[in-house]
């Protein structure tokens, strides 16, 4: 899985690129300046976000992972490391265990 992932995510990134070299790099007569700019100023954001996405993945696999080979994960060493960002933390009281809702 986490191959198939890291290929897809190369392949993107591969496309992007190509897309970009051929467009933005070599695209001299076929396309102006305007559209030049305009695809790779689009194609640039794309590529952030396939990045963000990635990162994104990469996190969600991780404690998949971690949960499927029954693996605990340190709440308290990653409130640590993301404390600053999640503002004050209130511990639960217990689990959460999902409940029948009746609507």
């Amino acid at each position: 899985m986490a191959a198939l992932l890291v290929f897809m995510y190369l392949g993107i990134c591969a496309m992007i690129g190509g897309v970009f070299g051929t467009v933005v790099v070599h695209g001299g007569d076929r396309c102006g300046v305007f559209a030049r700019i305009v695809v790779g100023g689009f194609l640039v954001g794309l590529l952030v976000i396939v990045n963000l996405v990635g990162l994104l993945v990469q996190s969600v696999f991780y404690y998949v992972c971690k949960s499927y080979h029954h693996q605990g994960i340190d709440k308290s060493v990653l409130h640590d490391h993301l404390g600053d960002y999640l503002g004050e933390y209130v511990p639960l009281k217990s689990s959460i265990q999902m409940e029948n809702l009746d609507a």
